[in-house]
C-alpha cells in the first residue's frame, strides 16, 4: 500500500510516474505520501474507522474510475508494475481511501447547518467578494514583429495591420472573419476572440485601450510585447452587486464546507 501512496502522490503533485521522477520530486511525494498514510491509520484506527463499511462494489467502481485514465489495459497494468502495486494493493488502498472519507465525511455531518441568519451575516460583513467588476468580450487581430522574416519586419507588419485597419474600418463586422485570415495568435481559429475579462488580465497596453472603448468600437494597433494588435470590443458588462438571493445557496455551501473541514480538524487532533 506503500508504493500505491507514492503513485498517488507523484501523479497529483507533478502528472508523472514515480519512475519518472526526478530525486527531489521523488522525496517530495515520498514525503506527501508517508503524511497521507500516516492520516489515513490514525483515522481508520479510531472508534469511528472500525465501524465503517464499504462495500466491493465501491471498490470496484474506484478500480474502473483509475483504469479509465489509461488508453487500454496494457497501458493500467504497466503503470501499476512500474510502480510495483499489484491489483491486490490498489483495491486495499483504494478500501482504505474509501473508508478515511466516510469517516469523515461522517465527522463533518454532525455539525448545525448553516442558518440564514450566518448567511445573511456573512454577506452583510464581507462586501468585497459580491462586487462583480465591470466585464468585457474582447477580439483582436496580431501581427508579430520578427526581423527574421520580410513580411514581419516592423515597417512591413504596420503596413499589413494598417491595412486590416482600412478595410475594418469600411466593413467592422467583418473583423472575426479578418482575425481567421491574417492574426498570427492561436485565436485567430475562433474569430480572433480572446475572452471576457475583468481588468489587469490582459496585456497591460491592451488592457488600458479595451476599457476605454464604446461597445462595437475597434481600436489600434496596440503594441505589446508579441507584436501589434487591432482591439474590438465586442460587449460591455456593466459593475454589478451580486445579490443576496443570488448567493445564497452557494454562500451556504461555502460556509458549511468551512464548518466541516473544522469539525474534521479539530476531531484529529483529538485522535493524535
Amino acid at each position: 500500500m506503500h508504493a500505491y501512496h507514492i503513485l498517488r502522490a507523484a501523479t497529483e503533485m507533478f502528472g508523472r510516474q514515480p519512475g519518472e521522477l526526478e530525486a527531489s520530486q521523488l522525496s517530495a511525494a515520498t514525503q506527501r505520501a508517508e503524511q497521507a498514510r500516516a492520516l489515513e491509520d490514525l483515522v481508520l484506527s479510531s472508534t469511528n474507522g472500525r465501524r465503517v463499511s464499504i462495500p466491493n462494489v465501491e471498490v470496484d467502481d474506484a478500480v474502473e474510475r483509475i483504469r479509465q485514465r489509461f488508453d487500454d489495459e496494457i497501458a493500467f497494468e504497466k503503470a501499476l508494475l512500474e510502480s510495483n502495486v499489484t491489483v491486490t494493493d490498489l483495491r486495499r488502498a483504494l478500501w482504505r481511501e474509501l473508508a478515511f472519507d466516510a469517516v469523515m465525511s461522517m465527522i463533518g455531518d454532525e455539525v448545525e447547518p448553516i442558518s440564514d441568519a450566518e448567511v445573511e451575516a456573512y454577506y452583510t460583513d464581507n462586501p468585497k467578494p459580491f462586487h462583480r467588476p465591470e466585464q468585457r468580450t474582447a477580439r483582436h487581430i496580431l501581427i508579430t514583429i520578427n526581423d527574421d522574416y520580410a513580411e514581419n519586419t516592423d515597417e512591413q507588419a504596420t503596413l499589413r495591420i494598417n491595412a486590416i485597419k482600412d478595410h475594418l474600418a469600411q466593413n467592422p463586422s467583418d473583423f472575426a472573419t479578418q482575425a481567421n485570415t491574417h492574426s498570427e495568435c492561436p485565436s485567430a481559429l475562433e474569430g480572433g476572440l480572446l475572452g471576457h475579462f475583468p481588468p489587469g488580465k490582459l496585456y497591460s497596453e491592451i488592457d488600458q485601450v479595451l476599457f476605454t472603448m464604446a461597445e462595437g468600437e475597434i481600436a489600434g494597433p496596440v503594441q505589446t510585447e508579441a507584436g501589434l494588435h487591432l482591439v474590438l470590443c465586442e460587449k460591455i458588462e456593466p459593475a454589478a452587486v451580486i445579490l443576496l438571493e443570488e448567493a445564497r445557496e452557494k454562500l451556504r455551501q461555502h460556509l458549511s464546507n468551512k464548518r466541516r473541514k473544522a469539525r474534521q480538524k479539530a476531531w484529529i487532533k483529538t485522535l493524535k
